[in-house]
């Protein structure tokens, strides 16, 4: 699709209903899956990164998003919503989302993701701070297919998904596995760590992962019933939390699955209802061995975390001539949030057991009482057993001078809840108890958002935002015990211009420069916040490759900031390559990528709990995938 095209594409995660992307009260993207194919993008946190405003890190361990300058660090994503079909994936309870290795989803089963940036409290409650990432999965078909790919990469890595579809009638369904293995690198550096009695600094065969990934999506008629399941381990060589550096046991695992059934029906008197019911599981197993005085043996030690909760939710839209009104209300409870801390052999040294409930309603006006002006104005009140109530408004004004011109003007205010790691976890070894309750964290939003479209195939943006956070939750020491513990210290001030110009014809021709600059300061510090780049620069492409493919191009600037511990991380250039066939009369396609080109070997910061304060990231690497699609004949008989 050309620009004009992309113009008219139906979005639903900014309203809860769908409607064109320029009339959405939020700034939008769309990442295909096409540009996921072209591009190569191995995980979730590659594709977003490649959008305006945001940026990753990763400490060998997982994967952390920063948008518009603000990536706290030890923070698992928290102020990020990620949504699959609109379920939520933040998990319940350190409330992460997983963008990494860690995502819980085979990339080859998205058919486009819905990037809405700005807070989204107002219909979606906690952690929709920055914004709202709704990943949407590809419908399964009625013809019968099997769909398969496999790949290989750098660091002996492999992997390979089956997924097979079909239906008939009213049913069709969906049903996907997939396995990924990676031994990485071999040896990697930590200068902290360059002593004899540490192996002089070098972690030997440390970095290997392994990952299964179960899809199954069910369609009859309006009811649909989705169900995931996922499992990570994933070795870690970086010493965290005081584990022996280069111990083998130094390992975590992430396990994440769900059960989802929805419901949709339009009525006559235009009028849409959603229902929704759910139940998700989410359990982190992290183990490491630990030295001990007294003794030339570390013990094996031992960190859990589970989470079981259920919950509905119920979304009606109605119409009224060009104007709408969407109302809803949500209620979950989580079953069970455990925490425990032991050593192998011995009993619990911090248990924590807790179980809570949210109830939350919500509603939303869209005006088009005037011409070239659409107004909406609408809010959610939550309400937490933990943490007390929370309310959050939206206001947006939307003004079209022509039909290629729309105008923005978005004021929201949005929060995130204390999660159960933050509000119960003390294990009196490193964090003590908070001494106060915890209240939800607040942000201000005031944007300006200036699209226009000066021929059909053309696309400008210019984004403006000023965003106001109090009451962050940090973790502060406590000058008297050494310990630290958990507050609403934090408050933080954000401002920033981006700027993007985009390019796209029928012909697979595609071209997207951007451009941010922010300046994000802690409030409280009077100076720069950790881990926030003042600039970056981005530059993607795709061309046709004569009759049979694609080669594709993208490149990431990211200027110099500062770590937790005020140290200089440097800049970095990230250019990528991909070549990529068209499906084939046969059903093959085949991409090869080389990511990092330049061989430039970017640091990446780290958090408080991680001995070294940055990190060096894998350089160059090399992918190769094989995909294959073969319809199935059908029965005859079968319609």
């Amino acid at each position: 699709m050309d620009i004009e095209d992309l113009s008219h594409v139906k979005v639903y995660s900014a309203s809860r209903h769908l409607e064109n992307i320029q009339d959405a009260p939020s700034s939008v993207s769309i990442i295909t899956a096409d540009e996921i194919q072209r591009y190569g993008w191995r995980t979730l946190g590659d594709a977003l990164r490649s959008l305006r405003g945001f940026y990753t890190s990763n400490d060998r361990q997982y994967t952390y998003l920063g948008i518009r300058g603000f990536l706290r660090p030890g923070d698992f994503n928290s102020r990020i919503l990620e949504l699959l079909n609109g379920h939520r994936l933040n998990e319940n309870v350190y409330g992460s989302a997983a963008i990494g290795t860690e995502f819980p989803l085979d990339l080859d089963l998205i058919d486009h993701i819905e990037v809405v940036r700005g807070p989204g409290s107002s219909l979606y409650g906690t952690n929709a701070m920055f914004g709202v990432i709704n990943i949407i999965t590809r419908l399964p078909s009625q013809q019968p297919t099997i769909d398969t790919s496999g790949d290989t990469s750098s660091f002996l890595g492999r992997s390979g998904r089956a997924t097979i579809m079909g239906g008939k009638g009213d049913l069709s369904g969906l049903l996907s596995a997939s396995l990924d293995r990676s031994d990485g690198p071999s040896t990697l550096y930590f200068p902290i760590f360059a002593s004899p009695d540490t192996n002089n600094g070098i972690a030997e065969n440390m970095d290997g992962t392994r990952i299964a990934v179960a899809y199954s999506d069910v369609h009859y008629g309006q009811l649909r019933v989705q169900g995931m399941f996922s499992d990570r381990v994933k070795k870690f060589p970086t010493g965290s939390y005081g584990a022996v550096f280069n111990n083998p046991a130094d390992q975590l695992e992430d396990t994440r699955a769900l059960l989802d059934a929805s419901f949709h029906h339009s009525f006559a008197s235009q009028m849409d209802l959603d229902v929704r019911a759910y139940y998700d599981f989410y359990n982190y197993v992290g183990t490491g061995a630990f030295a001990i005085p007294d003794s030339t043996q570390p013990v094996i030690g031992y960190g859990k975390a589970r989470a079981d909760w259920v919950g509905t939710e119920v979304n009606i839209t109605k119409q009224f001539g060009e104007s709408r009104l969407t109302v809803g209300g949500e209620y979950e409870y989580t079953i069970d949030a455990t925490q425990r801390n032991f050593n192998a052999g011995q009993p619990d040294s911090f248990h924590s057991d807790r179980s809570s409930y949210l109830g939350a309603v919500y509603g939303e006006a869209q005006l088009d009482l005037v011409p070239k002006l659409i107004i909406h104005a609408g809010g959610r009140l939550d309400y937490f057993s933990n943490s007390g109530a929370a309310v959050s408004p939206r206001f947006a004004l939307i003004y079209k001078p022509t039909p290629r011109s729309t105008l923005k003007y978005i004021f929201g205010k949005a929060f995130r809840s204390p999660n159960a790691y933050e509000e119960y976890y003390a294990d009196d070894v490193t964090i003590a108890p908070a001494p106060e309750r915890l209240e939800p964290e607040g942000m201000l939003s005031n944007e300006i958002v200036f699209e226009h479209r000066p021929v059909t195939w053309l696309g400008i943006i210019a984004d403006g935002y000023y965003n106001r956070l109090r009451k962050l939750i940090d973790q502060v020491p406590d000058g008297n015990t050494g310990l630290s513990y958990f507050v609403n210290d934090g408050r933080v001030l954000g401002k920033g211009l981006e700027l993007e110009l985009s390019a796209e014809r029928k012909t697979g021709l595609a071209v997207r420069a951007s451009y941010t600059a922010s300046t994000t300061v802690d409030d409280v510090a009077h100076g720069p916040l950790a881990n926030s780049p003042i600039t970056q620069v981005k530059l993607d492409g795709t061309m046709p490759v004569f009759k049979w493919g694609f080669g594709s191009a993208d490149m990431l600037y990211v200027s110099a900031l500062t770590d937790y511990q005020g140290t200089r991380v440097p800049s970095y250039l990230l250019p990528s390559l991909t070549l990529s066939t068209k499906p084939s009369p046969g059903g093959w396609q085949v991409s090869a990528s080389c990511y990092d080109v330049s061989n430039s070997r970017s640091f990446s910061p780290m958090g408080p709990n991680d001995p070294e304060d940055q990190i060096q990231q894998d350089g160059r690497t090399y992918r190769v995938k094989l995909s294959y699609r073969l319809p199935l004949r059908r029965r005859r008989g079968d319609r």
